[in-house]
């Protein structure tokens, strides 16, 4: 298993996890110049199943990609706790490092990640995954124009965003088998898990539970429900964004990273 990985900056060790399908060169668009800025040296990168990382045959689990990343913290040298940030998928690796890694784990930012399964959540997941195991490409048009769900219902309602995304993502590459139905097979079980939720309580680090306002995948109200579950945990809701509010709204998700990982 080979991971392609980045470090970037000089300072205490942030790791970023990325969500699903997501490549690591996101982190790099604004959150990673910031977090540099503010002194640490962050290192991001691409999960299994996105190229260049390897993408072995599917299925994949969590629990598989949480060991992916305890390889690379060995990797890197790094014998300290370190703060971790995940977005989405990346969420729950970083959930899978905080409750059963803790000694490797110095306090963590669970971000569009931390909520009990939604029917909505579960109904798409599923979908993506079934078409994953078709292998079958569909129109680019048509992944494009799933994603439109991460933006704000107001933007979706205005035809210059939804024009200017839609020509941005309709010339991406689909995302290719094994990986994606790698990671969507991970998701899904994830989702579809009774008893990681109920861990909550098992969680001793320091968390930061970051919502959006206008995310369906990963709703504020059960983020916030989840936050008042876990020990301690600090809450913050992004307003005014939908769960891709790492890049479109990245300065006030870097505000609230480098204050909460200033005091923790």
């Amino acid at each position: 298993m080979s991971l392609n990985y980045e470090t970037v900056g000089e300072g205490d060790p942030l790791l970023f996890i990325a969500g699903c399908g997501q490549p690591a060169v996101a982190w790099h668009l604004q959150l990673v110049p910031a977090m540099v800025g503010a002194g640490y040296a962050v290192t991001t990168f691409d999960n299994r199943g996105v190229a260049p990382s390897s993408s072995p045959p599917a299925p994949y689990t969590v629990e598989q990609m949480t060991q992916d990343a305890l390889a690379l913290m060995d990797h890197l040298g790094w014998d300290e706790p370190v703060r971790i940030a995940g977005h989405s998928l990346g969420g729950w690796i970083a959930e899978m490092l905080v409750l059963d890694h803790p000694h490797r784990v110095r306090s963590a930012a669970l971000m569009g990640s931390a909520n009990k399964p939604t029917a909505w959540e579960i109904a798409i997941t599923t979908v993506e995954r079934d078409l994953a195991r078709l292998d079958h490409d569909l129109p680019p048009l048509f992944y494009a124009t799933e994603t439109l769900r991460y933006l704000p219902i107001s933007d979706i309602q205005n035809d210059d965003v939804v024009s200017t995304w839609l020509s941005f993502t309709s010339d991406l590459p689909v995302w290719p088998n094994p990986g994606r139905l790698g990671q969507y097979e991970a998701a899904l079980a994830w989702s579809t898990d009774p008893i990681r939720t109920t861990r909550w309580p098992e969680i001793s680090l320091p968390c930061l539970v970051l919502a959006f306002e206008h995310d369906v995948d990963s709703p504020p109200q059960k983020a916030h429900e989840a936050a008042e579950t876990i020990p301690s945990a600090d809450f913050v809701e992004i307003m005014g964004s939908g769960h891709i509010g790492i890049v479109t709204h990245a300065g006030e998700v870097a505000s609230h990273l480098i204050e909460f990982f200033a005091r923790h």
